[in-house]
This record gives structure tokens, sequence and C-alpha cells, in this order.
């Protein structure tokens, strides 16, 4: 792409400042480790974790509609590919985490083939998905392969890229994860505007039967969506696996990460690709800030449910999809969209003007 075509995609006001905003949060995130110490860089990680979690998440709640709490079977599942194939029986990590995805997309694409055979509506959806990842984590609490109660710890002492651990330097972990999360966001925009499947994600979201209508096969593509996301979603649970060392069911099976994850995405901008990752970051933020102030565990998770609660409420209030759309508005509203108007469009308004003044008349 030349740098004229690369400089017309950024023609309005607001493209160009948030084009600014993300270089630098780039710059930021690439830098980040180098400037803070490291119990801050761990934060960082478990910020980018979070960050993948909700971004997973959306390709099939926000991008596709479908609100599945099935993801946390998918975080749970890669962590336990992990934790079993290469903890356990000795598989390179990377070969693990490969499994872990396949397993994970398989379970996404047969809930998702069962329930659009059964015409669930989106609440019921929801309610089934719950209950496939409940059954699951119900499997891993009495099953001797996954630990039971007890769980598995990662007894290894090898490190390095090939082993994706190191014990006592956050940094490597958390440049793994800022590389990965970038090559899904990378993808996933150009699966969405660059093929066919990509973009009837969005005909689909918003009027099913139009799609069908409209020759898209709706549930293949769901189910396509739904074994991409949780494929991915898969890959997050591996990496925290990673960076713990220990994996039990009910750390990564818990329904508070299924749903941390649709909220995070929804209340960042669940149409946006943006959105999921901000509000991912920000709560990781909080969260951190809070635990600074001495706060318990168990206050912090109920003060991230009440900062929920607030700015569902405060979307609600301005009618807006998320924190990236009323961004989004509010440069509009101070900048305009920067475009030329369009002749025909002046045109079409002089004749209304028009005809007022002739009824008035």
């Amino acid at each position: 792409m030349s740098v004229p075509e690369l400089l017309a995609r950024f023609d309005t006001p607001v493209k160009r400042i948030n084009a600014v905003i993300a270089t630098v949060a780039i710059v930021g995130a690439v830098l980040y480790p180098f400037v803070v110490e490291s119990p801050l860089v761990s934060v960082g990680f478990v910020a980018l974790i979070f960050a993948m979690r909700n971004f997973t998440w959306n390709i099939a709640g926000g991008l596709t509609g479908l609100l599945s709490l099935a993801h946390v079977a998918g975080f749970g599942i890669g962590a336990f590919a992990v934790a079993i194939l290469t903890w356990t029986h000795g598989w390179n990590v990377w070969l693990a985490i490969l499994a872990g995805m396949a397993v994970s997309a398989a379970v996404g694409v047969g809930v998702s083939l069962i329930m659009s055979r059964f015409g669930v509506n989106a609440f019921f959806f929801a309610l089934g998905t719950m209950a496939l990842s409940l059954a699951i984590a119900g499997i891993a609490a009495s099953w001797s392969v996954t630990g039971g109660n007890d769980g598995l710890q990662n007894l290894s002492a090898d490190e390095g890229l090939l082993h994706l651990q190191w014990f006592t330097n956050p940094v490597p972990l958390y440049f793994v994860a800022l590389v990965l999360l970038a090559l899904m966001v990378i993808g996933t925009a150009w699966m969405v505007k660059r093929t066919r499947f990509g973009r009837s994600l969005a005909f689909i979201r918003e009027d099913p039967q139009m799609a069908a209508s409209m020759g898209i096969d709706v549930v293949r593509n769901q189910a396509g969506a739904m074994g991409l996301s949780m494929g991915l979603t898969a890959v997050s649970g591996s990496l925290m696996a990673q960076y713990t060392n220990f994996v039990s069911y009910d750390s990564v099976f818990s329904m508070e990460i299924g749903i941390a994850m649709m909220v995070g995405a929804i209340i960042g901008g669940s149409a946006t690709l943006a959105g999921p990752i901000v509000a991912g970051i920000g709560i990781a933020a909080l969260e951190e800030a809070l635990r600074s102030f001495d706060v318990s565990s168990s206050n912090v998770s109920s003060f991230t449910q009440i900062l929920y609660a607030v700015i569902v409420i405060v979307l609600v209030r301005y009618g807006t999809d998320g924190i990236v759309p009323m961004w989004n508005a509010l440069l509009e509203r101070l900048f305009g969209d920067g475009r030329d108007p369009d002749p025909e469009d002046l045109e079409d308004e002089r004749r209304d003007e028009a005809s007022k003044e002739v009824a008035h008349a």
C-alpha cells in the first residue's frame, strides 16, 4: 500500500486522532516492560490476557451476535491442555497449545450447531452455553487426569521460548502475549474486511433471516465464528497456565471469567475491534490500583463488579454501544466528520428548504 493510499484512510479528524492514539498505545505497550519494575510487568501481562479474552469472545459475541458463556470452557481447556500434555506427559508446550485450540474450537462448533439445530434465541443460547461450561467444570473437578480438586502444578525446570517458560523474568512472556494479541487483531481485521465469511458476520448479527435470504449459510458461519472464537480463547488460557504454573478447575472454569469476557467486550464496544481490548486493559489497571490500596482479592472482585454495573448504567443512560463508540461520538461532536459535503446532499437540502418556503407561503 502506497503512502497516499494509507493517508486516504485517515480522511477525517476522528480517524486521525484515533490513529495517533493507537500508535502511542502500541509504542507504549512495547516500551512498557523497560520502564517499569518486574511486578508491574506481570500486571501488564495479566492486562494483555484480559484484553485477549475479551477480544476472542467478541469474535462470536460482538461480531456475530452469539451471547456465549461457553468461552470460559475454552479458556479452561487451553489451560488444562498445557497442564496435562506438557507438565504431565512431556509434550512440547506449543503443540499442547495447538491441541487445546483444536479441542476448544471443536467444542465451539459443536455447541453452535446443536443450538442452531433447536433454533434457540439469544437468551437460551446463553443459558445453554453456560450449562456446557458448568458441565465441563464438573468433569474437571472430579477427573483424576485434571487433578480433581487439587489441580495440576508445573514441576519442570525448563526455560526458554521453546518451553514458553521464564520463572523469574516476566518480560519474555509479556512480549509473547503482546505479539499473539497483535496477530489476532490483525488477522481478525483482515478477515472481517477481506473475506466473504468475515463480511457475512455483521449481517448475521443484525438479522439472521435477512442474511439467509441473501444466500449466507447462517448455521455454518455461526459455527465457524464460534469455533474460531473459542479456539483463540484457549490461547489465553494456555498462557495464563504457563504464567501461574498451577491449574485447577475452580481457577480456570469459574463462571466469573466467562461473564467478565462478555461484559468486558460489551462495555468496551462489542461492534468494534478496539473496544474489548480497551476494556480488558482498563479493568486490569483498576484491579491493580485497588490492590495498591491494600484491598483484599475478594473485595477487588466485588469492586470490579460494581464498576461493571456503573459503566453499564452510564452506557444505557446515554444510549451508546460501548466506551469506544461513545468516544468516537464525542470526537464527531467536537470536530465533525471533516468531509466535504456531497453536492447531491447539498442539492437535496436546498430542495427541502425550497419546499418548506413554498409550504409556508
